[in-house]
């Protein structure tokens, strides 16, 4: 097994390395132009495509779930961000002169996601979809409080308010009545409200980074090489536990699943490096409502629409009016 030390050290050095690069050549810091077309848009519509990115990642994984596990999940997620955004990073000539402490804080968010990312969809396989993602979207109610608390932000009325309405909305939409899988415990809660924890913990720490030196893009790739070196460190330990399951059918869905996640991914980052937690983490945490919606709209044969699904989406709504009024 590969010494953690070992991975961290290899990390700085191509990150020193890049640094160097780019401080030779001031013109590579020009082609960030994916980084300022998204910092010309207001936060809200970043928070917003983001959620709408985790929606459509979280409806592909709901298919490849059937021929996969949360290990083939997690591998492939991070093998996709890792490939996608660095071949982005590098095409582009995007290698930014960062200094050194917000790379720090952005690799310890590598080691910290393969964490998040597999308490996710160990919620999706042992609760479902519906009722996980409707634990993990609580995220927002532990950002506003970390950044309450950490970052001294301010917490106005009508963002709370928005906080409230948009959190009970999509627990309203995806709570639905149905019968529990067989041997289904009560305690699988706690999988995906421990990812909701600690994605709360991590939302101060990537606008704190960003307020440094903002560079989104080459950011969500170095914790993508991040997370799958640690992923493939651990992964002769995790085998012990479950083996990754490799079918043809799984892993193409799984791959579209990873290419939204990892756009979602990015906009999460962008999101926070443009506005305050408290105003862009509750509209991201409508994800479920988009899930639900697509749902009805495209797979119209699947679920009917109930008065708790309009509540729920009446609810989320005035939540998301309130906090961009808020702005």
């Amino acid at each position: 097994m590969v010494n953690p030390t070992v991975v961290t050290t290899i990390l700085f050095a191509c990150f020193k390395v890049l640094n160097t690069i780019a401080l030779m050549s001031p013109d590579t810091c020009f082609p960030f132009m994916i980084t300022i077309q998204f910092m010309t848009l207001p936060p809200q519509l970043v928070a917003l495509a983001c959620a709408m990115s985790y929606a459509a990642a979280n409806i592909a994984a709901r298919f490849g779930v059937k021929y996969a596990n949360p290990v083939t999940m997690t591998l492939i997620s991070f093998t996709t961000q890792t490939i996608v955004l660095w071949t982005l990073v590098l095409v582009s000539g995007s290698i930014p002169p960062a200094s050194y402490f917000p790379a720090i804080l952005f690799v310890g968010m590598g080691f910290v996601m393969p964490i998040i990312r597999m308490l996710t969809y160990i919620g999706v396989a042992t609760l479902g979809a519906s009722r996980s993602v409707s634990l993990r979207s609580s995220f927002p109610l532990f950002g506003v409080l970390f950044a309450v608390i950490f970052l001294k932000e301010e917490l106005k009325p009508s963002v709370l308010a928005g906080t409230i309405l948009v959190v009970s909305g999509t627990f309203v939409i995806t709570w639905q009545p149905r019968e529990s899988p067989s041997g289904s415990r009560w305690w699988y809660a706690l999988f995906p409200l421990s990812a909701a924890v600690i994605a709360g913990l991590i939302q101060p720490l990537v606008r704190y980074g960003l307020g440094i030196a903002h560079y989104p893009l080459f950011f969500t790739a170095l914790v993508g090489v991040t997370s799958l070196m640690v992923n493939l460190t651990c992964l002769p330990v995790i085998k012990k536990f479950q083996c990754p399951i490799w079918n043809r059918k799984g892993i193409k869905r799984l791959v579209v699943a990873s290419l939204f996640e990892n756009l979602g991914f990015l906009l999460f980052i962008t999101a926070f490096g443009l506005a305050p937690v408290a105003t862009v983490s509750p509209l991201i945490a409508t994800s479920p409502l988009w899930v639900v919606l697509a749902t009805l709209i495209i797979f119209r044969n699947l679920e009917q629409v109930s008065f708790r699904t309009l509540v729920g989406s009446c609810l989320t709504v005035a939540g998301t009016i309130t906090i961009t009024l808020s702005r």
